[in-house]
């Protein structure tokens, strides 16, 4: 359905349709002349009535000025100059305040005075006074008085008590008003060294919970103490190699100092071999009774430290005063004397290794042949040449004949084995960074030999290596490279035999045993301990199923579940059964042989074993024997015969 088109409509279409064809023919509405105009410029307004005490304005048609507004501040501007003005206001209040001396309590209106003397001899009692003034226009409440003390100080009441704070209360200190304390201490350390005494004032206001500190402090010189230490020392020393500390005490008072003691407290890694006077515990402590006025004691420490090339370690030496002659440690110590070593890698290192151990005691079991080797190592960045490796061998109970090196040479007249380049090649030029191994071997004599029994036996071995090192073509020697002491253990040895008519039960039944017929028999067990006391020692032995366990000695008990038979002998002393008399210990059992046993001499108790703990080796030694049969030590016939 088509619908006609008109107005704008039909003008879009007329003007953009492609459909149109031909040009427009519509005509233009005709425009009218009109006499309506639009002014040129403003109308002046009417001016306004003139006041009778204004001037009569210009002529000519002209208006009078317009009279110029004011504009006020904006909001933003007022309420910055009136915040400007408040913090002035408020700054001003606080200085006058803080620095006008206003405020209502400032701690610098406290006055903090300590008065303490400029040298303080060392165990001396000595005081101290603090004046404290208070210049606020209020009260300080709850004032408390604190003093902290420097390391070492003690209580003048009790010197085996440190005194590390003390706290007095002070109450309530009025405006205005000072008030005095006096404390007292013992200080101890080094002569002419620094202390520092601390002291605080806390103290709260009233209206507040807070608590106020006001601070200070004093120093002052440490005079002489009542024992001076000194300690003589190397400053550098090689790993491994002895060195000895001397530390002498002196007394500086003008009268006796009574139960002086030394404590020694020793770095990591550091072993000692001998102290004179001897340690009265470990080796750590000494006690040197009483010292008059001048008098002097002198203590030596030898030992070992091992560590890396370039380590720092330090010793320590604390003398004091200590009456309890079984404390271990100082309780009221005079001074501590700190002294520092470096410690220094030799360039050629050398370690013994025994029974496949290192260490510094090497517990063996003895009635062995002992092996061991020496490894060596050129710990230098320069070559070192014609190296030498020497091990002395020395103890009592060494076999001198036994000791064997397949490639070092060994001097019986000084137990010594030589490791040269004569020897061994390799040792005439070792590159940076080489190392090597020496093989050796000893026995030791056995027990009783030559009729005697040592006790504690042990074998040391010192090893030394010297080399030189390098294009400088310098010699080192490392006279103690490495040490150790071979301990070696006990030597236990048991008898099992067998008796009828002898030993300390009657026995009764057929001899020789016959079949399904039951004869007793006494067993008795000898043991023996050569050279090392015995903790713990028992015997043991297991019962076969055709023996019946009757009776024993005091000592000996029997466990029917496990069938075993033991015998605690407890402590067995070092040269039992050699220069004392064998422990010896019996029981009595009963045979009740079967038909298959006829032609044979049955056992009466399994194998024996004797163990314990050696005592000086630290080692579990033991014995074992095989158990008696009925062929008994009192020669009785032991074959068991047919029913």
């Amino acid at each position: 359905m088509s619908q006609d088109k008109s107005g704008v409509d039909g003008l879009k279409d007329r003007l953009y349709s492609r459909k149109h064809q031909g040009p427009i023919t519509d005509v233009r509405s005709p425009l009218s002349e009109s006499d309506a105009h639009a002014a040129v410029a403003w109308e002046a307004p009417p001016a306004p009535p003139a006041r009778p005490d204004e001037g009569v304005g210009f002529t000519g048609g002209s208006m009078d000025a317009p009279r110029a507004q004011k504009k006020g501040f904006s909001f933003a501007t007022k309420f910055f100059f009136g915040s400007l003005v408040f913090f002035l206001i408020a700054a001003g209040a606080a200085a006058y305040y803080f620095f006008g001396g206003g405020n209502f309590v400032s701690g610098g209106n406290i006055d903090l005075e300590i008065i303490a003397p400029s040298l303080v001899d060392g165990g001396s009692q000595a005081e101290l006074q603090v004046i404290i003034t208070n210049r606020n226009s209020a009260a300080l409440t709850l004032a408390d008085l604190v003093l902290t003390y420097p390391q070492g100080t003690r209580d003048p009441k009790d010197l085996t008590k440190p005194l590390q704070t003390e706290r007095q209360s002070l109450g309530t200190i009025a405006p205005g008003q000072s008030i005095k304390r006096t404390a007292s201490a013992v200080f101890y350390g080094q002569e002419g060294s620094s202390q520092d005494v601390k002291v605080a004032l806390e103290y709260s206001i009233d209206g507040s919970n807070a608590v106020f500190v006001r601070e200070g402090n004093v120093s002052f010189m440490l005079g002489s103490s009542p024992v001076s230490v000194s300690v003589a020392a190397p400053q550098t020393i090689t790993a491994g190699q002895p060195f000895e500390l001397e530390v002498t005490l002196k007394s500086n008072s003008s009268e006796t100092v009574d139960d002086v003691a030394l404590e020694a407290q020793y770095p990591f890694g550091f072993t000692v071999q001998s102290a004179t006077p001897k340690a009265d515990s470990g080796s750590t402590m000494w006690r040197l009774g009483s010292l008059r006025p001048g008098a002097s004691a002198v203590v030596r420490v030898k030992g070992v430290i091992d560590g890396q090339d370039g380590d720092e370690r330090v010793f320590r030496f604390l003398a004091g005063s200590e009456a309890d002659q079984t404390a271990a440690r100082i309780k009221v110590p005079f001074l501590t004397v700190p002294t520092s070593i470096t410690v220094s890698r030799p360039f050629i290192s050398g370690e013994l290794t025994v029974d496949g151990k290192t260490g510094s005691t090497i517990s063996v079991n003895p009635g062995q042949n002992i092996s061991g080797s020496v490894a060596w190592k050129n710990n230098l960045t320069d070559p070192v040449s014609n190296i030498e490796v020497t091990l002395k061998l020395a103890g009592p109970v060494l076999d001198s004949g036994s000791v064997q090196s397949p490639n070092g040479f060994y001097q019986s007249s000084d137990n010594t084995i030589t490791w040269t380049s004569a020897q061994d090649p390799s040792l005439a030029q070792v590159a940076p960074g080489d190392s090597g191994t020496l093989n050796f071997s000893f026995a030791t004599l056995p027990p009783g030999s030559g009729g005697t029994i040592y006790t504690n036996p042990k074998v040391t071995l010192t090893l030394g290596v010297k080399g030189t090192r390098g294009s400088d073509q310098s010699s080192e020697t490392v006279s103690a490279a490495d040490t150790t002491e071979v301990v070696l253990g006990s030597l236990l040895s048991l008898e099992a035999r067998s008796y009828f008519s002898q030993g300390v039960y009657s026995n009764t039944g057929p001899i020789p045993p016959r079949a399904e017929s039951p004869t007793t028999y006494t067993v008795a067990w000898t043991a023996k301990n050569s050279s090392n006391a015995i903790a713990g020692a028992t015997v043991s032995a297991v019962l076969p199923s055709y023996v019946t366990y009757k009776t024993g000695q005091a000592g000996v008990v029997y466990d029917a579940a496990s069938r075993t038979v033991r015998w605690d002998l407890g402590e067995l002393k070092a040269g039992t059964g050699y220069t004392l008399a064998a422990k010896e210990a019996s029981f009595q059992v009963e045979l009740n042989p079967s038909i298959s046993q006829v032609g044979q001499t049955p056992a009466l108790t399994g194998s024996a074993a004797l163990s314990g703990t050696d005592r000086f080796a630290q080692i579990q030694v033991q014995a074992q024997t095989q158990g008696p049969t009925t062929q008994t030590a009192d020669g009785k016939d032991g074959v068991v015969s047919p029913k």
